[in-house]
């Protein structure tokens, strides 16, 4: 028998996106992987400006969605994506 991999998880990506157009997109997808019973998902929101990030950030404080940026594979913070747990 085989071990089973962890899904990868559901990934926004918001290159390009304006500050205006964050809070809709994060909220229809948080709430869609929330059905869907995931426990986590990602937000690339990039690093540019961070007006992105901040927007998202914010977001996710005021729906009180605890967070964390991801990490990069030599275990370092990756501050252009943010790991959010959905339980």
């Amino acid at each position: 028998m085989s071990a089973t991999k962890p899904s990868p998880l559901k990934t926004l990506d918001l290159h390009g996106r304006t500050v205006d157009e964050v809070n809709d997109l994060v909220d229809v997808f948080l709430r869609k992987e929330s059905e869907r019973g995931s426990a986590r998902a990602r937000i690339m929101t990039g690093k540019g400006k961070g007006l992105v990030q901040k927007q998202v950030i914010d977001y996710l404080k005021k729906a009180r969605y605890p967070w964390q940026f991801d990490k990069t594979p030599d275990g370092r913070p990756n501050e252009g994506v943010l790991v959010i747990f959905l339980e």
